[in-house]
């Protein structure tokens, strides 16, 4: 994929140098895809991630962002380089303000540039805005991850990273986190999702790619997979179009 504007070659990756849980994955993604990293528990998924972002040792391959090689970059560094990583747990301060919590984001930015950004970040999450000075750690679990996805915004950054953010959430809540991703999506960010709501991530994706056992199994549009009762019922707990609403 010669656009690709994150590209991983050959990468394994693990907490231990002799057992890897990523085993040598070639993934590329172009500027402003969504991607859904899908597979059973276990897979690599979220480690997988971590890697990229810098917090999971790689042992061998590379990853390049727009061309640039950040695999040895730190992960604060990379974040600067444009890559934003949303973890699924301890994505925000609890113990602070939303807007503390986006003085922090925006730390890295000129001085004169910072209350700006706050105040655009505010405009695009309407939910935040209503009480500035509430505790982070008062608020639900899907302003939560609103918030975790704006203080990640907040540079500007060419591609977005979450890992789980559905986990623990209604699925009313779940809807409107994935609306605010796919509108994020639309406005230029490139989005790579790791996701155990195979329904709701493939009803936002472009691309759908399986891990299992630290590998790529399947990748192909949700559409090409939910049609696929093989992998629906393998990887996905589906049965081909039998899933209402996995494929688009």
């Amino acid at each position: 994929m010669t656009d690709a504007v994150l590209a991983t070659s050959a990468l394994v990756a693990g907490y231990e140098p002799d057992l890897p849980i990523v085993r040598g994955v070639d993934l590329a993604v172009a500027r402003g895809e969504l991607v859904v990293l899908l597979g059973p528990n276990g897979a690599g998924k979220s480690t997988f991630v971590k890697a990229i972002a810098g917090m999971v040792p790689v042992h061998s391959g590379r990853v390049h962002l727009a061309g640039r090689d950040i695999t040895d970059v730190a992960p604060h560094r990379k974040v600067a380089e444009g890559l934003a990583f949303v973890p699924q747990t301890e994505n925000v301060f609890a113990s602070m303000s939303i807007l503390e919590n986006l003085q922090i984001a925006v730390s890295l930015l000129p001085k004169d540039a910072r209350r700006l950004v706050i105040e655009t970040m505010l405009s695009r999450f309407p939910d935040l805005a209503i009480q500035p000075k509430r505790l982070a750690g008062a608020l639900s679990g899907g302003q939560r991850q609103m918030l975790a996805v704006a203080r990640a915004l907040a540079l500007d950054p060419p591609v977005l990273i979450l890992d789980e953010p559905s986990a623990g959430l209604s699925p009313k809540i779940v809807g409107e986190v994935f609306s605010m991703l796919k509108r994020i999506n639309g406005e230029g960010v490139t989005i790579i999702l790791v996701e155990q709501n195979v329904k709701a991530a493939m009803a936002i994706a472009d691309r759908a790619v399986i891990l299992a056992e630290g590998v790529i199994r399947h990748e192909g549009t949700p559409a090409e997979l939910a049609d696929d009762p093989l992998i629906g019922q393998i990887y996905l707990g589906t049965t081909g179009r039998a899933a209402e609403g996995v494929s688009r």
